[in-house]
C-alpha cells in the first residue's frame, strides 16, 4: 500500500502543479466516482478458455474544469483535466490480480444543453498489482509478463444535470492493457463496460460562452527528439534439428534485455487550429535488430552477435499531430530504410507505427512518450523521448 500512496500523492501534486501553470481558478474543480461492468475479451489462448469473463472497475477522479476563457477551450468543448484511480476486480478469475491504475484524464463535451450534455472522454496512466506469467509457479496466463502494464481509457458518455453541482452520467468505455514488450509474453488485454458515474461541481456550474472562434494562421515547427527505450526478447520456435519439446521453456521466457536509442528530425506545417502534417527522418541503434537467439548442440538457447558489426537503422516517417494547449498526441507510421532481413522468426518488417504524447515545457523543450510496434498489434520498444523546438510559428517567416 506504500506505493499506493506514493503515487496517489505525486499524482495530486503534478494536478496542482497543472492548475498553476494554466492559471484556472480552483472553484473549478470537480470531482466524480464512478463504477464499471463489464467484460474482457478472449484475445489469447488463455482467455478463451475462460467461461466468466466478467469484471467489475471502481474509480475515482479529481479534475479541473475549463472555463471556455481561452481559445483551445472552445476548440475541444470546454474541455476538463485532471487525475484519478481507478481499482478492478476480476471475480472469478481473481488469480489474474488486484489491478489498480493511476491515470491522467481528458475529455469534452460534444454536444450540450442547459440539462444534458453528450461527452467524450480520454486516459492514460499505469496499472500495477497484475499476477505475471510464470512457469515456475504454475501460472501460464501469457496476457502479461510482469506485474505493471501500461492502462488507456476510450469513452463516450451522456450526463443528465442533476441541480447546480451534480452531473449523473451513463457511458461505455474501452479500456486497453500492456506492457509495452518490457517482459514477456504480453498478449495484452481488452475489455468493454458499461459506466456509471457521479460528479460533484465544488462551484455551480459553468456553461462555455459562444464565442466565436479566432482566425487562425497556418505556421510551421521544425522539432530534434533523443529517445531511448528497453524491451524483452525471447528464443522463438525451433532450430533445425530439434524438435519443439527440446525448447527449455523457463530459459526461453528468461529471454535477454536489449535497449534502442536514436535521434531523429520532424517538420511540421499546422494545417488547422487543431492538426498538423509533416515529415520526418531519424537514426536509430536497435540492440534487439543486431542480437540473435539459437540453441547450440545441446539444445540450450544463447545468443550472439547477428552482424560483424553493429547496424544502425535509418527511418523516414509521414507524421501526423494534434494539439491541445503544450499537449500533443503523435501519430507516425514510418519506413525502415536498407533494414536487412536474415531470419523470419526475428526481423520485424520494414513498416513500423508509432503513437505518442509529447508535452512542451517552457517555450521550446518537449518531453514525450511513444509506443513503437510492428503488425500494427506486436508492441517493439516503449520509448522515452526528449526534445528541442528549433522554430516555431514566431519565426516560421525563415523557411
Amino acid at each position: 500500500m506504500k506505493h499506493f500512496y506514493l503515487y496517489f500523492f505525486l499524482l495530486i501534486s503534478a494536478f496542482y502543479n497543472s492548475q498553476e501553470l494554466d492559471t484556472i481558478s480552483r472553484s473549478n474543480l470537480q470531482g466524480s466516482v464512478s463504477m464499471q461492468f463489464g467484460k474482457f475479451l478472449g484475445t489469447n489462448d488463455y482467455l478463451k478458455e475462460l467461461k466468466h469473463r466478467d469484471l467489475i472497475g471502481m474509480s475515482a477522479e479529481l479534475t479541473t474544469q475549463t472555463d471556455g476563457s481561452q481559445e483551445w477551450h472552445r476548440r475541444f468543448g470546454k474541455p476538463y483535466y485532471g487525475g484519478g484511480i481507478v481499482a478492478f476486480d476480476y471475480l472469478k478469475n481473481s488469480e489474474m490480480g488486484k489491478p489498480f491504475a493511476v491515470y491522467g484524464t481528458f475529455g469534452g463535451v460534444i454536444k450540450e444543453t442547459p440539462t444534458h450534455s453528450w461527452n467524450y472522454e480520454t486516459s492514460g496512466g499505469f496499472a500495477f498489482n497484475w499476477t505475471p506469467y510464470d512457469l515456475k509457479k504454475g501460472y501460464i496466463n501469457q496476457t502479461f509478463g510482469s506485474s505493471v502494464s501500461i492502462y488507456i481509457n476510450l469513452g463516450a458518455n451522456y450526463k443528465y444535470y442533476l441541480g447546480k453541482h451534480f452531473d449523473l452520467g451513463l457511458g461505455l468505455n474501452f479500456n486497453h492493457f500492456s506492457n509495452g514488450a518490457l517482459k514477456l509474453p504480453n498478449k495484452g488485454m481488452n475489455t468493454f463496460s458499461p459506466k456509471l458515474s457521479l460528479t460533484y461541481h465544488f462551484d455551480e456550474r459553468q456553461f462555455a460562452p459562444h464565442d466565436s472562434l479566432s482566425a487562425f494562421n497556418k505556421y510551421s515547427t521544425l522539432d530534434v527528439n533523443v529517445f531511448g527505450g528497453i524491451r524483452h526478447s525471447i528464443f522463438y520456435g525451433k532450430d533445425p534439428g530439434f524438435q519443439d519439446f527440446d525448447v527449455d521453456m523457463i530459459r526461453k521466457f528468461e529471454g535477454k534485455y536489449y535497449q534502442n536509442w536514436g535521434i531523429e528530425t520532424v517538420y511540421h506545417r499546422q494545417v488547422t487550429y487543431k492538426s498538423s502534417l509533416g515529415l520526418g527522418v531519424g537514426l536509430m541503434y536497435d540492440e534487439d535488430y543486431n542480437h540473435k537467439f539459437y540453441q547450440d548442440e545441446n539444445g540450450v538457447i544463447q545468443s550472439t552477435k547477428r552482424f560483424q558489426r553493429d547496424q544502425v537503422l535509418l527511418n523516414i516517417f509521414p507524421s501526423y499531430r494534434l494539439s491541445i494547449s503544450k499537449f500533443a498526441i503523435q501519430i507516425q507510421p514510418g519506413f525502415y530504410i536498407f533494414k536487412k532481413e536474415i531470419d523470419r522468426r526475428y526481423d520485424k518488417t520494414i513498416f513500423y507505427q508509432r503513437v505518442g504524447f509529447q508535452y512542451t515545457v517552457g517555450k521550446n523543450l518537449l518531453i514525450g512518450i511513444g509506443l513503437r510496434s510492428f503488425k500494427f498489434h506486436k508492441a517493439d520498444y516503449i520509448e522515452w523521448r526528449l526534445g528541442y523546438r528549433i522554430f516555431n510559428k514566431k519565426n516560421s517567416q525563415l523557411f
